[in-house]
């Protein structure tokens, strides 16, 4: 009986696609060559950009002490293109000095917003950091729609007429989120982080990988292949996913793990829930394999790290602490 899905066809796409991938190469100077080119493909792939960086036009609305914390929440608007504005909230820290603190660049899970992980971003904040938190497009007070999802369906495929894709105006507005931390005078602008869940870490991988303003990045469940996701998860999930996994045209140069490569030798740390319902295990692993070589060969084992644990599809407590952590190593440190 012939197979009237489209599933097969896809997943035997996938498999030619991958047939033609190299390994990353052991020769330090072809691995930079190879990273350099591929950096080129995924600025192409995330679509059309704005033919000009927009002034930012900061404006804080309001500013208050989150009651039975230190903590100074912030509301701020500032603009990403000529007609794009961009709802945000900033944590930080009651200052008692004058010393630049770290930034860092919080980025929602899937159809979340700015108002979510209550606990996280107060906690980072608490921790001495500096957390600008926005509403990515199709999310909070930035979607039309009941949900993102449906906002996605009536405004992408219109979007494509323009060349340009979900990941790609996210990018572009993350781009300009670190131009918002990197001007901001309590924030040291050679210290900057990002950390994000699900299609947020996915954000955070691929805006690391192109941006190197960001010192280190801690995705929370958003790793894997999409290897996995073609053979080890939709066909079993009834063809559950979403648009923020994908990047157009993608396949034609690599895998997942050719982007989050582009990462090193910065510090990166990658977290993921082992029965996780969006990123399929078997390709977190095999990131991590391949990535972990990336940092071997370019001289960085310890600014490599990663963990699986069975937990939660959310930054929890324990991935939490580790981000934090993380960022104290590698922000903070004057070594």
């Amino acid at each position: 009986m012939p197979d009237y899905s489209v599933l097969s066809m896809l997943q035997r796409r996938m498999r030619e696609a991958l047939a033609k991938r190299e390994p990353f190469p052991k020769d330090k100077e072809k691995l930079l060559k190879r990273l350099a080119r591929t950096r080129e493909a995924l600025m192409e792939c995330l679509g059309t950009m704005p033919p000009k960086i927009t002034q930012l036009n900061v404006r804080k609305e309001a500013e208050f002490l989150l009651a039975g914390t230190e903590v100074i929440q912030e509301r701020i608007v500032y603009r990403t293109e000529e007609d794009v504005w961009v709802p945000a909230h900033i944590y930080r820290p009651i200052k008692t000095s004058d010393e630049k603190l770290p930034g860092i660049l919080l980025i929602q899970g899937w159809d979340l917003d700015k108002h979510s992980l209550p606990e996280f971003k107060v906690k980072l904040a608490s921790a001495g950091y500096v957390v600008l938190f926005p509403d990515n497009r199709f999310s909070g007070e930035r979607k039309r729609a009941r949900t993102g999802q449906a906002e996605q369906c009536n405004f992408l495929p219109v979007a494509g007429l323009f060349g340009l894709t979900f990941i790609g105006m996210n990018t572009w507005d993350n781009m300009r989120a670190l131009d918002v931390l990197s001007l901001r005078p309590d924030v040291d602008d050679e210290k900057i982080g990002v950390v994000g869940l699900c299609w947020g870490g996915m954000q955070a991988w691929t805006l690391a990988a192109i941006d190197e303003r960001v010192k280190a990045v801690c995705p929370v469940c958003s790793v894997s292949t999409y290897e996995a996701l073609l053979q080890d998860y939709i066909p079993w999930t009834d063809g559950h996913t979403c648009f923020g996994v994908y990047i157009w045209n993608w396949a034609k140069y690599g895998d997942i793990q050719d982007i989050i490569a582009c990462i090193a030798p910065r510090p990166l740390l990658i977290q993921n829930n082992v029965n996780d319902t969006w990123f399929p295990i078997s390709g977190f692993y095999k990131v991590v394999q391949e990535v972990a070589e990336v940092y071997r060969t370019l001289g960085a084992e310890e600014n490599f790290r990663y963990e699986a644990r069975i937990t939660e599809h959310d930054i929890t407590k324990e991935f939490g602490d580790n981000v934090i952590s993380w960022f104290d190593k590698h922000l903070k440190s004057t070594e």
